[in-house]
């Protein structure tokens, strides 16, 4: 690149922030600065187009403390959004990549005590993810809790962001989200719940919302909306905090600048997230965050029931996965004791981890809950219990969540 070509980028970023910046105090300020970083000589040594839009996006996310600004050289995309005949920014290509990716929607599961957990990775306009979205919400409608994980979600489109809201509230009253206000129109849209979704509306169920430092724009907004809704227990860590829809301008044939140009304003707080993100009301480190979850989902559960064997049956599932995050310790020579076949059942050790085999059928690691009273590897309801007589290993029982018990006879 030339200086003189470089000058010519500069000045339309410059001229673009200005004019359409979400803070005209802010456009001023952070167009003034990038013209004297220019002037200063700051990109004179920079001689490749992906180069110099690397240092101009750096310095406008360090200039303007906006973490959604910034620049990219993408001459493909120049084309894709001159082709559009639309204002969405969604291109075909677009869509098709998203949906090999299932549209974000990554891991759906049942976790022990059926609490159902979700894997989101980005909030997909609901005309493309519509279908999956709702496919996804029916899978957990018979859960008894749910967790939401976007601890991996960069954002999207607000549009999911509702939709999806929508099956954790009352239908009878749609309810009011966010409002959104953009600079270069002078206009405010509001954002609202829908008055039906297809499929089963989980109002009274449990949710939590798992975040970290990587959760951003639209997933802050989807945590934001349900905090102060007082709908969700979020767990995991500060998000990272940008709250000003973006608009992508075009510089010239290789230069995109990403430019936020609205702002959420919450009808609660009237304020937003910028800056700060969302505090979550549970903090801890994200990759404990899931566990943190699941354990406050099942104390919620187990508060809440009048029934004795629910309640049982949640008190099972605590205390196994609290044993599976702090396991007690057995000593080298219990666990050998416990080395044997019981009729159609082996026990194993491998480096001071026993191990479960049932029938031939493959090996299950043993977690210990107590000296004698073990976990097994993806059985949530059912343990092993070892039996001594006389201070010899004489069975092994199987022991369910029901209260059912299976005993074995140690045969070698």
């Amino acid at each position: 690149m030339s200086e003189k070509e470089k000058e010519s980028v500069v000045e339309v970023i410059c001229e673009l922030v200005r004019a359409n910046y979400v803070y005209p105090e802010e456009g001023k300020r952070i167009s003034t600065q990038m013209m004297a970083n220019f002037r200063d000589g700051k990109y004179s040594t920079l001689s490749y187009p992906e180069d110099f839009a690397r240092r101009l996006d750096s310095d406008l996310i360090e200039i303007g403390g906006d973490k959604h600004l910034g620049l990219v050289c993408d001459p493909d995309r120049v084309k894709e959004i001159r082709a559009q005949v639309n204002n969405d920014y969604v291109t075909k290509e677009m869509v098709e990549e998203e949906r090999k990716k299932n549209f974000g929607f990554r891991e759906l599961r049942i976790l022990a005590g059926n609490i159902g957990y979700l894997d989101l990775r980005i909030f997909f306009q609901p005309k493309y993810a519509g279908a999956t979205a709702v496919a996804a919400m029916n899978f957990l409608s018979n859960c008894e809790a749910v967790i939401v994980d976007l601890r991996s979600n960069g954002g999207g489109w607000g549009e999911m962001v509702a939709l999806l809201i929508s099956y954790f509230l009352n239908n009878n009253e749609i309810v009011h989200l966010t409002t959104i206000y953009s600079r270069p129109k002078d206009e405010y849209d509001q954002s609202w719940t829908l008055p039906y979704v297809p499929g089963k509306i989980m109002s009274d169920v449990p949710l939590f919302v798992l975040t970290s430092k990587s959760t951003f724009s639209a997933a802050e907004e989807f945590c934001y909306c349900l905090r102060h809704l007082e709908r969700a227990t979020l767990v995991g860590e500060t998000t990272r905090g940008g709250a000003h829809p973006i608009d992508e301008k075009i510089v010239d044939d290789r230069f995109i600048l990403i430019l936020p140009e609205q702002r959420s304003i919450n009808p609660k707080t009237g304020g937003n997230w910028e800056g700060v993100g969302v505090e979550p009301h549970v903090i801890v480190p994200a990759q404990e965050a899931l566990d943190s979850a699941h354990i406050r989902a099942l104390e919620v559960l187990l508060s809440r029931s009048q029934d004795e064997n629910d309640k049982s049956s949640y008190e099972w599932h605590l205390e196994g996965l609290k044993a599976k995050l702090n396991p007690s310790s057995v000593d080298s020579e219990a666990l050998r004791s416990y080395v044997g076949s019981y009729e159609s059942n082996d026990i194993s050790l491998e480096d001071d981890v026993l191990y479960f085999r049932r029938g031939g059928r493959a090996k299950q690691r043993m977690t210990p809950l107590t000296e004698e009273y073990f976990l097994i590897e993806n059985e949530d309801d059912r343990r092993a219990r070892f039996t001594r007589k006389d201070g010899h290993v004489r069975g092994l029982k199987i022991c369910c969540i029901g209260g059912a018990v299976t005993e074995y006879p140690k045969t070698s």
